[in-house]
């Protein structure tokens, strides 16, 4: 896996479209109308980098943004979180740094940021702006988004090695295993229902795959997974986040964002290539523009 790793850093830069993403792209023409109409962009912020995730606070109107500031398998120590509000001003522009390599999914509760990091979890006191703790897991290779349970479960998903991992307990292990989930990347949870968004199957060294990626239900107490009807096959799926009664999902290779609803998938709109792991506050998109260095702000109704 460390050799995958070294080969695949320079095709992971590059804007490449093979068959798989070609593939990806034509799934469009079966693809539902969306419900709404297409979101209009309110702000757009530069100035970072390589920003892979944005997350928002759960009660300020403020959001977290992970900049991996380098090669996004690099293990620099250059990594950095920055801080910025919600109508799209920069707060603090390296607010955590240090101990941190290539940091990409985001999740949070009232107390704690958590920071995916190839692999390690970082655990920061959003309200000290300190990171308190890193943990590492040794059996991952690329730990990609995370998750907040209503229990306080911490889901991590595992994009190159597979699976998804949790922290509980003061313990960070492996929850399923990479033959149930190859490349999971989104994950998104609410009423009691944790939702994943698959990277796809047959990966390349483009990142781009011979099968898209899908949505999936997965049960809490028995790790079954169930597809979301009408959610299979969409392409290569980074962010998962809702609006409303739909889930809004972004596809990093191609740079569509879908809408899932009523056991549909629709095309809402195109934000450009490598737009990466999403969030939604207040009828807000947020999505980071990870080769572009910025930060994109639509309204969502």
């Amino acid at each position: 896996m460390k050799l995958f790793i070294q080969q695949s850093i320079n095709p992971f830069l590059k804007s490449t479209f093979n068959k798989a993403t070609i593939t990806s792209m034509a799934l469009l023409s079966v693809l539902s109308q969306p419900a709404f109409a297409e979101p209009k962009k309110v702000w757009s912020l530069e100035g970072f980098d390589e920003p892979e995730s944005v997350q928002a606070h759960p009660r300020k109107p403020i959001l977290f943004v992970s900049n991996i500031n380098g090669k996004p398998t690099e293990l620099n120590g250059k990594g950095y979180i920055s801080v910025v509000s919600t109508d799209g001003k920069t707060i603090q522009r390296v607010w955590v740094m240090g101990g941190m390599d290539a940091p990409k999914g985001l999740g949070v509760d009232e107390k704690y940021l958590y920071v995916a990091d190839m692999q390690q979890l970082h655990i920061i006191d959003h309200e000290k702006g300190k990171l308190i703790k890193s943990i590492k897991a040794d059996s991952s290779v690329m730990l990609n988004d995370i998750v907040v349970d209503d229990k306080g479960v911490v889901y991590i998903s595992d994009l190159l090695g597979g699976g998804i991992y949790t922290y509980t307990n003061n313990t960070l292990s492996q929850w399923i295993d990479s033959k149930t989930l190859p490349h999971p990347n989104g994950l998104y949870f609410a009423d009691g229902k944790l939702s994943v968004a698959t990277w796809g199957e047959g990966l390349n060294l483009d990142f781009s795959t011979a099968k898209a990626g899908s949505l999936y239900e997965v049960d809490r107490s028995s790790k079954k997974l169930t597809p979301y009807k009408g959610g299979q096959l969409i392409g290569n799926l980074d962010g998962l986040a809702a609006s409303g009664s739909s889930l809004i999902i972004s596809d990093w290779l191609t740079g569509n964002i879908y809408q899932y609803k009523n056991q549909k998938t629709s095309l809402l709109f195109n934000a450009g290539q490598f737009s990466a792991d999403i969030s939604i506050k207040d009828k807000t998109l947020f999505v980071p523009m990870m080769f572009s260095k910025r930060l994109d702000a639509y309204s969502v109704k």
